[in-house]
């Protein structure tokens, strides 16, 4: 049964799960609690399927198996391309094609996902009851949950804020840069994420 209530010396010694992200990542979500929810949005082709791609190949690396669910696109030739040229390979990141909310409940919970990607909220018609669902259902394992969605103005996502607002870390893309509002960072944050090609085999980011 869930603790409703705590004085403020229990509140004070009481320990939360956190993951130590690598610089470039600390940089933009800080070091957050183990159940996490962020929300990255932007126009379409502002760098989000990279960057959640690279990000969901280094968690699956670090922190376990990632299910990243392609709505937008599915499993088809762009994806596969993002793969390849930009080195993606953890055997614990799994790529689902297109899964409904509850096709992808059922997913989860025969696979211990670290974190699930949904890509994106528009196409899936996902919506903050489902997240609400997803938290509820599965807070035991504590798992991150990062939804995609458009939007062509920093705070205004195209699903509307109630998912914005649900969501720990926020993250902005714009022309290949990210702006990055995270509970657990000091300020918000803003990097470039696409560098060029110097003599690396791959695109970078960061």
């Amino acid at each position: 049964m869930k603790r409703q209530i705590y004085n403020i010396k229990t509140l004070k010694e009481k320990k939360f799960h956190t993951l130590s992200f690598s610089e470039q990542y600390a940089a933009l979500f800080g070091n957050p609690q183990r159940n996490f929810v962020a929300m990255c949005y932007g126009e379409s082709g502002s760098g989000k399927s990279v960057f959640l791609l690279k990000f969901a190949d280094y968690f699956a690396r670090n922190f376990g198996k990632v299910l990243y669910n392609s709505h937008e696109e599915g499993v088809n030739q762009t994806v596969v391309d993002r793969i390849n040229n930009f080195d993606i390979g953890a055997p614990k990141l799994f790529i689902a094609n297109a899964l409904n909310f509850d096709e992808m409940c059922n997913k989860i919970e025969k696979n211990y996902y670290r974190l699930v990607i949904i890509d994106s909220t528009k196409y899936m018609n996902f919506t903050f009851a489902q997240l609400k669902e997803l938290r509820t259902r599965f807070a035991k394992r504590q798992i991150v949950i990062i939804i995609v969605d458009f939007g062509k103005q920093k705070g205004s996502p195209q699903s509307g804020v109630d998912l914005l607002h649900a969501s720990d870390v926020k993250m902005f893309f714009k022309n290949g840069a990210v702006n990055s509002i995270s509970r657990y960072l000091p300020e918000p944050a803003n990097k470039t994420l696409f560098v060029p090609k110097r003599e690396s085999k791959y695109p970078t980011l960061f």
